[in-house]
């Protein structure tokens, strides 16, 4: 772990020159530990984040891909990043030394993404930590979807939210995803759904809170072909 990162986790601090500003909304170690298990399994080239914050969950992702030893892109999306959270996240990931992996997008994810998609961009891992509202969050979806190669993997952060639950749920329902992996121990509605897919590695460590599932990974391992009028229940 970077020393940035450990400070602010060890702190509780979201930056480490002013003490009276706490970290708070961020991911925590065991999500940080699905993080890195997922980027260092995808080795992406490309890989896409909606939300930065303080920066916690892309310094996660920024040493695994300094571990993986490769050149790569992590593209990040954050429209208040300076108005909210007055470029900590930014700083951090500078003050760690991995500024060159980053490619800042300080617009909203509604706009960004369909540019990005427009462009042709492919990506290979994305996290998807925005706007919790069941709309907003599919419709981030929607475009990493379209942006994700096969093989590649999708996390969605704070799964125990009502509207993130529901789309994990539609998410499950798509033949060309499976359940790759889950922080934080399993949910009723991860648990459901684990019934179903046997392909599953869980991530796991000291002090998780039962009944709680935090973030869940999901795989895409085949192509979108849906035909044009395909719908399943969820």
């Amino acid at each position: 772990m970077n020393p940035v990162l450990e400070k602010m986790l060890r702190t509780n601090l979201a930056d480490g020159e002013n003490p009276d500003l706490p970290l708070h909304s961020h991911m925590d170690q065991q999500e940080g530990r699905l993080i890195d298990h997922v980027f260092r399994t995808v080795l992406p080239d490309v890989s896409l984040e909606i939300g930065c914050a303080f920066g916690v969950s892309t310094l996660y992702v920024c040493d695994a891909l300094s571990a993986n030893g490769k050149p790569a892109t992590h593209i990040v999306i954050d429209p208040f990043q300076h108005a909210q959270w007055r470029g900590i996240g930014i700083k951090n990931v500078f003050a760690a030394g991995y500024g060159h992996f980053v490619d800042f997008r300080q617009q909203k994810s509604e706009f960004a993404l369909p540019m990005l998609a427009a462009a042709g961009t492919r990506v290979q891992a994305a996290i998807i930590d925005g706007n919790h509202k069941f709309d907003h969050a599919l419709v981030d979806f929607f475009y990493v979807n379209r942006m994700l190669d096969v093989g590649g993997i999708v996390i969605l952060d704070d799964a125990d939210f009502p509207a993130i639950t529901r789309l994990a749920k539609h998410v499950a329902t798509y033949p060309a995803y499976e359940i790759f992996a889950v922080a934080e121990s399993l949910a009723p509605i991860a648990r459901r759904m684990l019934a179903k897919l046997r392909r599953v590695s869980l991530v796991s460590a000291p002090g998780w809170r039962p009944g709680i599932c935090t973030s869940m990974a999901f795989r895409k391992i085949a192509d979108d072909d849906r035909r044009w009028d395909w719908h399943a229940d969820f």
